[in-house]
């Protein structure tokens, strides 16, 4: 290479903060540029021996040399010239992208696309980079901002007073030439030491950040709804702490269902309507290891049958007249990872009973109109108030998906066969109303207590709860007396044996006569009127009036309707 050239090049490389070196065949140092400070392990001068690693490299490869250098030949066929150049934060950034011909695109569009304004000042307040943006609105040309002070085009900015005091702004509204815009301002630092700021335009106007704030606002509201529908699908449920007892019975039922509660097993809950079904069925669910999914329960006996189906499995859009756009998840789905409770189970249509029996046996699930079966993963817990076997017997219930559901049955006895309980539990539920209204707590006289150990109580725990929340306010800031209570409650015995009114005994025996009518006659109403020697309408009206419920033509029970949640005490 002639002189006239080398020096050239030696120029250029000083002009661009560059080190270069002419090499002889032995990878020798013939000449380089006077100021450049390469590596200290190399200790570069005129004369050098560089190492191997340097010297076999062919023209256009290159290296890195320790952290901070960049090494690359040039040549014709050997390496006559290497190129030292310090590692710039860009190839930090691009990292394996730095050697791809669309790095410099790169970087060109990410400073100067159209949605951003980048402004970049020294510590004496001069503009040192303007973006395309920023150039295009002030209608500066190419590169003319260079230099100028910020202050002649953005008086009101702080950019210059963060570039010399190293602080950080915050977003903030400026005027600028007229224009509304928002920015920030960033310090630039080396070695811990400030040398500049840069400033970026986060919104052009006021309403871009308007429509912004209404759409995270929007956003926020539906999170709200999204975490209120959780809370009610998980959240707020008892656990086996929550259910109360001295009764031997119901202890011992009590620590069965927490020895089964982190099984897999199938749990079917019997009883009484109004004894806690539901609450067994939540605290099994906070017991098991799937207490962190949701809780999923639905009443059978509330949905028409003809709705059921698509209440349980979901459904496609388009599955049906008038079916969601988009479909709907069914239950199944919304439990996967959970727990599913089928509060009176007995009612679901034979039909569904097959899907059903199905989905616990495949643990898949097909959407109405879906032609696709989904996974899931859910614990079943049943319930019901039937005589299941018996219907199981008489075809009205699968026999296959009795067996199927009754792993492990759990009997709750009525509140009745339990007495023991009955005066805690009304001082319980005392306790929660009084603390629910703010209102003063109230007593039980003995007399009073021991009227509510004799009554019947046909609705179980659920009429208990009823009555102490009436007793609340009948009897407010008082002890309540015999006469605060209903005069239809069982008064208990007298000193002469005789139980309650004349008017209560009556009622008594008139009820106990329709359940051995009912039962006699396996349910058949018309036939129960006919061996009681009255009309079917007045036998309706007697069972209303007496608080008789038949459920399905099969088993007696007497109480009141099934209820739904926890607080119905089903």
């Amino acid at each position: 290479m002639d002189t006239s050239s080398a020096t050239t090049l030696i120029r250029k490389a000083g002009y661009c903060r560059c080190g270069i070196l002419f090499l002889d065949q032995s990878g020798r140092v013939t000449a380089l540029n006077p100021d450049f400070v390469g590596p200290e392990d190399l200790k570069i001068k005129e004369g050098s021996q560089l190492p191997d690693e340097l010297c076999r490299l062919d023209p256009g490869q290159w290296l890195f040399w320790g952290r901070d250098w960049f090494v690359q030949a040039a040549g014709r066929k050997t390496a006559e010239i290497l190129v030292f150049r310090r590692l710039r934060m860009a190839d930090q950034l691009l990292g394996p992208y730095g050697e791809s011909s669309t790095n410099e695109e790169m970087v060109r569009m990410v400073l100067n696309n159209p949605y951003e304004g980048l402004t970049v000042v020294d510590t004496e307040g001069n503009v040192t980079f303007l973006s395309a943006e920023n150039e295009r609105w002030l209608k500066l040309k190419m590169g003319e901002g260079a230099g100028i002070a910020l202050s002649s085009f953005a008086p009101a900015s702080r950019l210059a007073e963060v570039a010399r005091t190293g602080i950080a702004d915050n977003a903030q509204i400026v005027d600028l030439q007229g224009r509304t815009k928002i920015t920030v301002n960033l310090p630039i630092k080396k070695d811990n030491k400030v040398i500049g700021a840069v400033g970026k335009i986060l919104f052009q106007n006021t309403d871009q950040l308007e429509k912004l704030a209404s759409r995270v606002r929007a956003v926020e509201l539906q999170v709200e709804r999204y975490e209120t529908l959780l809370d009610e699908m998980r959240g707020h449920l008892y656990t086996f702490d929550d259910i109360l007892s001295n009764n031997p019975a119901m202890l011992s039922l009590i620590a069965q269902a927490r020895r089964i509660a982190d099984s897999s097993a199938t749990v079917l809950i019997l009883g009484e309507s109004g004894t806690g079904k539901e609450l067994f069925a939540q605290a099994i669910h906070e017991a098991s290891n799937k207490n962190k999914g949701p809780f999923i329960a639905i009443n059978c006996g509330a949905i028409p049958g003809d709705l059921i189906e698509s209440e349980l499995f979901g459904y496609e859009e388009g599955a049906f007249s008038g079916a969601k756009k988009k479909g709907k998840p069914g239950k199944f789905e919304l439990a996967s990872g959970g727990t599913l409770f089928l509060d009176e189970v007995g009612e679901l249509p034979l039909e569904s009973q097959a899907k059903l029996l199905r989905a616990l046996e495949e643990r898949k699930i097909d959407r109405l109109g879906g032609t696709t079966p989904l996974p899931v993963d859910f614990r079943l817990v049943t319930a019901t108030n039937s005589d299941l076997f018996t219907l199981a017997k008489s075809g009205k219930f699968r026999s296959d998906l009795y067996y199927r559901i009754n792993e492990f049955p759990i009997d709750i006895p009525p509140l009745r066969s339990r007495p023991e309980d009955i005066p805690m539990l009304a001082r319980h539920f005392l306790a929660e109303v009084s603390r629910r209204e703010q209102l003063p707590m109230l007593k039980i006289s003995e007399e009073a207590s021991q009227i509510l150990t004799h009554h019947n109580w046909p609705g179980n725990v659920r009429e208990l709860r009823g009555l102490m929340r009436q007793m609340t306010w009948k009897a407010q800031g008082q002890t309540i007396e015999p006469h605060h209570l209903p005069s239809t409650l069982n008064k208990g015995r007298s000193r002469t044996g005789i139980s309650g009114t004349l008017e209560e005994q009556l009622d008594q025996a008139e009820r106990n006569a329709i359940l051995s009518a009912l039962q006699a006659a396996e349910g058949n109403r018309a036939f129960t009127s006919r061996l009681l020697g009255i009309h079917r309408t007045a036998l309706y009206k007697k069972m209303a009036r007496l608080g008789i419920d038949f459920n399905h033509e099969t088993n007696v029970v007497d109480g009141e309707s099934p209820g739904v949640g926890p607080d119905s005490g089903t």
